[in-house]
């Protein structure tokens, strides 16, 4: 038998599992190109070099009250990795961990389990440093408008801070080509900040372009709160940092995407029998799973689907964009999000325009309605040992142990003696070149 060693349950009981297939088989693993992970002498110098900007030390005297803003549980940035360096540096300007505040960015994300941040953020800092987990619903204060029209509301916190710096990753992302740099700011934002952001813009689809109106609208926001100086990482298939850019991410982040473009890069799975996609480093709920599912979305219509993930809080929770609503119910809520950033001028272009088309469609006979084929199920392989539990959903078939997903192959490729199996080990980290479109997401 072959055997693939994956990883899973990132934040969550991070483990090992494996993957067995007959010798048979074709089976290709897509790694990813990266670079051996740094070393903390490494990452100690990237820190104490950072890009157009003097070092964090410099940056911290005489202040009294800073805060950094990290990305949450939803995201696979190992801040443990950074975050004693940074207190170093704070403490060299001397400011003690206890005069510090960690605020972390989650968004419309939601709960964040203590435990899970602790694991996240790093005992020690958890411990003495003061820990605050945004609410985009309460406590957001107004600071501005960016050119684009939206209105900036911010995280208190940052109003009253006279240092902020952040730590985040560089992941795809399909609304700005790939997440970090001033996108860090859209995780400490309102509500209406953030409803502003998805609806008023277009997503870039399957490409990895960051020249795009919503980076440049989430830069301009990055730049009215002052977050000027944010510690970037890039992480392999094990969640560890194989690249650290510090300083003026301004200035570096498009080295930064390139790097991911370059490094991350995978083919189509063109003509595969089976197409299996794991969702780590961003398995926490099913609402994150999906980031990883651009291989699936590109894969061949015959192909059978798999993909998995530990999902420790199952479904999970997304303000925008929430998973396992009926297709009526998300219809309606993604309709009233775009109408509420909508000016009324162009709430009435809009009706005048449905109103017309609708007076002039063709009536369809009963007769040429034709019924969409049959489609197979995603497979969702949930290794054994998860947290919360899964509520069914359609068209997804979820089973607990490998055994059951080879078993499912098998029957359905029967007749084959060789079945064409393409593997992504790390699918939310890994960059697809699919038709601007093809691929398109939801979820932040």
């Amino acid at each position: 038998m072959q055997e693939i060693e994956l990883r899973t349950g990132a934040w969550y009981h991070d483990r090992s599992i494996q993957l067995t297939f007959p010798d048979s088989w074709d089976v290709v693993t897509y790694w990813p190109d990266t670079p051996p992970p740094l070393t903390d002498e490494e990452i100690a110098e990237q820190i104490r070099r950072p890009i157009g900007q003097p070092t964090l030390s410099e940056l911290a005297r005489g202040k009294k009250r800073p805060v950094i803003v990290v990305d949450d549980l939803a995201r696979p940035t190992p801040v443990f990795r950074i975050l004693p360096f940074l207190l170093k540096e704070f403490e060299a300007a001397g400011i003690q961990p206890h005069d510090i505040r960690i605020l972390v960015a989650t968004g419309t994300h939601g709960h964040q389990d203590a435990t899970a941040l602790a694991s996240k953020i790093g005992q020690p800092a958890y411990a003495r440093c003061q820990v605050i987990v945004h609410s985009d619903l309460r406590g957001a204060k107004l600071i501005g408008t960016t050119s684009f029209g939206t209105p900036v509301y911010v995280n208190g916190e940052l109003c009253k801070a006279d240092l902020i710096v952040g730590i985040g990753g560089v992941y795809p992302q399909h609304t700005t080509g790939f997440g970090g740099g001033g996108k860090l700011m859209l995780g400490v934002s309102g509500r209406k900040t953030i409803r502003t952001l998805h609806f008023r813009h277009k997503g870039v689809g399957g490409s990895y372009n960051i020249d795009n109106d919503f980076r440049k609208d989430v830069t301009e926001i990055a730049r009215m709160a002052g977050l000027n100086t944010i510690y970037t990482v890039h992480i392999n298939d094990r969640m560890e940092v194989v690249q650290l850019l510090a300083g003026d991410h301004y200035t570096y982040y498009p080295q930064a995407a390139e790097f991911s473009k370059k490094r991350y890069t995978a083919p189509l799975p063109e003509d595969a029998d089976v197409v299996i996609v794991n969702s780590y480093p961003s398995d926490v709920s099913y609402t994150f799973v999906r980031k990883a599912m651009k291989p699936i979305r590109c894969a061949p219509r015959s192909a059978m689907k798999v993909v998995i993930g530990s999902m420790h809080e199952g479904l999970g929770h997304h303000g925008l964009f929430q998973q396992g609503l009926s297709d009526r119910i998300r219809e309606y809520r993604e309709l009233y999000n775009r109408i509420s950033v909508m000016s009324p001028g162009v709430i009435m272009q809009k009706l005048i325009k449905n109103m017309f088309f609708r007076n002039h469609r063709q009536t369809q006979s009963h007769a040429s309605v034709s019924v969409a084929p049959q489609v197979e199920p995603l497979w969702v392989y949930r290794p054994a040992g998860a947290g919360v539990a899964m509520q069914d959903l359609e068209g997804v078939r979820i089973v607990q142990s490998w055994d059951a997903v080879l078993k499912g192959i098998q029957a359905r490729f029967a007749l084959k003696s060789s079945v064409k199996v393409r593997i992504y080990p790390c699918g939310s980290l890994q960059c697809l070149d699919a038709p601007l479109g093809q691929d398109q997401a939801s979820g932040d």
